[in-house]
């Protein structure tokens, strides 16, 4: 990747590159309990026991970067109340003060009764600002595709080439 770091984190037993790396995760609203894999683990810094028996949500959004909160918390919501996907590329610092870019993509389900009930998804992320970032040209082509489908008007263009950004690691500017 971009000369953004190794990307590696290291447990006692193992490590995830987070490079190559997809978590998965399931929140089941009624409950209020997230479970989750090893990666997304990681990502977040939560321990994987908590994950196993469920973490609630605030546990798991609660190192997103301030400025970031009100966004991904209406993106979840407006995801629950319509059912339809989310993407979102949002900012978080890892327990460890690792400064983190994460990018979510969801839906939330319904039960047999229509209502709201598990919220699932995946995410994946990238460690940044620990060196200078290289020119990317793919990078630099999503930004041009994008330019371009907004011009065009192309929301439903717009929306995964913002995401490919976030998976490269880097923000649309609007």
């Amino acid at each position: 990747m971009s000369g953004m770091g190794t990307g590696k984190y290291m447990a006692k037993d193992n490590g995830v590159d987070l490079k190559d790396a997809v978590g998965f995760f399931s929140w089941d609203l009624s409950e209020n309990k997230v479970f989750a894999d090893h990666v997304f683990a990681y990502i977040y810094g939560i321990p994987q026991h908590d994950l196993e028996i469920g973490a609630p949500i605030e546990q798991v959004i609660r190192h997103v970067a301030e400025d970031d909160m009100p966004r991904v918390a209406k993106g979840l919501h407006e995801t629950i109340i319509s059912g339809k996907p989310c993407h979102q590329t949002y900012r978080i610092t890892h327990p460890a003060g690792r400064n983190i870019i994460v990018t979510g993509q969801g839906r939330c389900l319904r039960n047999g009764e229509g209502v709201p009930s598990i919220y699932t998804g995946t995410v994946t992320a990238e460690e940044v600002g620990l060196g200078k970032r290289e020119a990317d040209p793919l990078a630099s082509h999503c930004m041009e595709a994008l330019k371009l489908a907004k011009r065009r008007r192309h929301a439903l263009a717009e929306r995964y080439l913002t995401s490919a950004l976030g998976a490269l690691g880097r923000r649309a500017d609007n």
